[in-house]
C-alpha cells in the first residue's frame, strides 16, 4: 500500500516511493536511484505520514532534481497547514543531479502529514526523499 502508511525509523528518512503520489509515478534514474516523477502542471506532489514521539521543531530536508532551466516551486504543508508557500526548487543542472533544500517545520505528537505540492506551470521536480531532523 502506497502512502498514508506510517514510515518511521531512527534515520528520519522517508523515500518518495513510499509516499502517496498525486499526478506522479515511481521511476529509476541512470544511477539506479528510485524517485518520484510527476506530470506537468500545478497540483502534482507527494505526501508522507511521519511519526513523532513528542511535539518538536524540526528541519525538513527535501532531496530533488530539476533538469529544467526554470524553478519548480512547491508549497510545503504539515498537518494540512501550509508552512511554506511557493518554495523555489531551483535547477540542478540535470534530471539525475540531486540537490537538497531545507526548512523549519513543527511536528505534533503522533502521526503528522508532510505534503509537497507543485504550484507552477512546470510542475514538481523529481523527488528522491525527505529527511526530518
Amino acid at each position: 500500500m502506497r502512502g498514508y502508511q506510517l514510515v518511521s525509523g531512527a534515520s528520519g528518512i522517508y523515500r518518495a516511493e513510499e509516499a502517496l503520489l498525486r499526478q506522479g509515478r515511481v521511476e529509476t534514474d541512470t544511477a539506479g536511484t528510485r524517485f518520484a516523477a510527476f506530470d506537468g502542471g500545478p497540483g502534482a506532489g507527494a505526501e508522507w505520514t511521519v511519526d513523532a514521539g513528542t511535539p518538536a521543531s524540526a528541519t525538513l530536508a527535501v532531496r530533488y532534481a530539476n533538469g529544467d532551466p526554470v524553478d519548480r516551486p512547491m508549497d510545503i504543508a504539515v498537518n494540512g497547514s501550509r508552512v511554506v508557500a511557493g518554495r523555489a526548487f531551483r535547477p540542478t543542472g540535470g534530471w539525475d543531479d540531486w540537490a537538497t533544500v531545507a526548512m523549519p517545520i513543527t511536528l505534533r505528537t503522533g502521526a503528522n502529514t508532510v505534503r509537497v505540492t507543485a504550484v507552477g506551470a512546470a510542475g514538481a521536480p523529481r523527488l528522491d526523499r525527505i529527511a526530518i531532523a
